[in-house]
């Protein structure tokens, strides 16, 4: 930004919060790090101050992957499974063909804190005691979410979307919860479905449930994590506007009682249209509101606000039951997001918490949008949001091969920001660091995919 245009901005910066007597909302047009919104930055101090890569050729991994597995589907933060001080890492690969096509699999990566790969353990079909029946095309690592100790046997635990699963019909979509040994091996599963682990939900053909899974506290008070599953398939009120579903277990991993978040249903009064697939990504965001209840985020790349599938995001303020007793949409243009997107971007595809960032209380939140345009066709970005009380977004950054201090090389179609998860203070900087893959990076063959970890820092 040139000297002039900086002092103009300043004085209509001066202007504004003179009149108005606020800086941060109605002024918050004018409050970016490099001095128009359209840089991708606004309010939110915090960048890349390096990153480190995982994948067939970077990170200390020594998996083995094969062309076309997206290793970086998915990801979560699965705790300190070997009690080293440092949180390790679940990635999905869910096109993996251990035991036939597509069937899937998760990597469980013991990280050192420089981001690098200690140790690494495969779940599938043929690996890890792993022992739930896989079939072909259910894409067994397309979701993922630590748990926490459920069982309380001293082991963190695993949820492992499988959206492709046919029980009761046509990748109606299954969720396994995984019981792990500190070793990263599954000692137990249970599998959830259409009728199956105590669900009595109502799934139909391609509703994909498990395509997105988040722990989301002990909201019901018992004792368990409980989970939200997204449907992006479902089709109440009309073709794939997508549904998500509040599921209270049991320490066995099985489910006591469900509620479902659809259009007009849940207490959920949003706006969906077709093939907004709502559901196409959760995230807990923390209780926002104050009423003792965990918030979370929901994806909806699909939607159409001000362009094609240039996507939003649902902020929904739960009660205990599992309902929505309020809602806040973020997308381009709305709940307080000027960050800019393009048509495709299909920003809500993924997301994650971030806890808090610049000393107010309230949440970040991690938005990936892989079908971003920076530098190069699909490359990827991911923003992050400093969100309001209300859930609305009072900031944002970008971070893509253009922004936010990234100097990691994207390559088109990487679909960088496909999947997010934020994996604690690893360098000790203050601010949670994030982990984001890209499944369709290219490193030692076409589409084997890639993880990035971020290590932030506020300006």
């Amino acid at each position: 930004m040139t000297f002039t245009k900086r002092l103009l901005r300043y004085l209509v910066l001066f202007s504004c919060v003179w009149i108005t007597g606020f800086e941060n909302s109605q002024c918050s047009f004018l409050d970016s790090s490099d001095g128009d919104s359209s840089s991708g930055a606004s309010g939110v101090s915090v960048r890349v101050q390096d990153e480190q890569k995982i994948s067939a050729n970077d990170g200390n991994f020594n998996g083995d992957l094969d062309a076309g597995n997206r290793f970086g589907a998915a990801l979560a933060d699965t705790g300190d499974l070997e009690s080293d001080g440092v949180q390790d890492l679940a990635i999905g690969a869910p096109f993996d063909d251990d035991g036939g096509e597509d069937r899937g699999a998760v990597w469980v990566l013991f990280m050192d804190d420089n981001g690098r790969v200690d140790m690494e353990r495969k779940l599938s079909a043929d690996t890890g005691g792993f022992d739930g029946d896989l079939d072909d095309g259910d894409l067994f690592g397309s979701a993922l979410s630590g748990l926490g100790d459920i069982n309380r046997d001293g082991a963190q635990d695993l949820a492992v979307g499988t959206p492709g699963d046919d029980k009761g019909g046509n990748d109606r979509g299954a969720l396994w919860v995984l019981f792990l040994n500190a070793d990263g091996r599954v000692r137990d599963q249970q599998k959830i479905a259409d009728d199956t682990g105590g669900f009595s939900g109502n799934l139909d053909n391609d509703d994909r449930f498990g395509s997105a899974v988040a722990a989301i506290g002990d909201i019901d008070g018992n004792g368990t994590t409980d989970l939200a599953v997204g449907a992006p398939g479902d089709d109440k009120g009309g073709n794939d506007r997508g549904a998500l579903w509040v599921l209270f277990l049991d320490a066995d991993g099985r489910v006591r009682e469900q509620q479902k978040i659809a259009d007009d249903t849940g207490g959920f009064s949003g706006n969906l249209d077709n093939d907004d697939r709502f559901g196409s990504a959760v995230a807990a965001i923390g209780d926002i509101d104050g009423n003792g209840v965990e918030d979370i985020a929901v994806g909806a790349p699909g939607d159409d606000t001000n362009g094609t599938d240039r996507g939003a995001v649902w902020v929904l303020l739960l009660d205990a039951d599992g309902t929505v007793r309020d809602q806040e949409k973020i997308a381009d243009g709305a709940g307080g997001f000027r960050g800019g997107l393009d048509n495709n971007d299909r920003f809500g595809s993924a997301l994650s918490g971030i806890g808090e960032i610049r000393g107010t209380g309230y949440p970040g939140l991690a938005v990936g949008a892989p079908n971003d345009d920076d530098g190069a066709a699909d490359a990827g970005a991911v923003w992050i949001l400093y969100l309001d009380s209300d859930g609305s977004a009072a900031g944002w950054q970008k971070v893509s091969s253009d922004a936010g201090g990234f100097d990691g090389n994207l390559d088109a179609g990487d679909n960088f920001g496909a999947a997010v998860a934020g994996i604690g203070n690893l360098d000790k900087e203050g601010i949670q660091d994030l982990a984001v893959g890209a499944p369709g990076a290219d490193d030692g063959g076409t589409d084997k995919g890639a993880a990035w970890i971020l290590f932030m820092k506020r300006d």
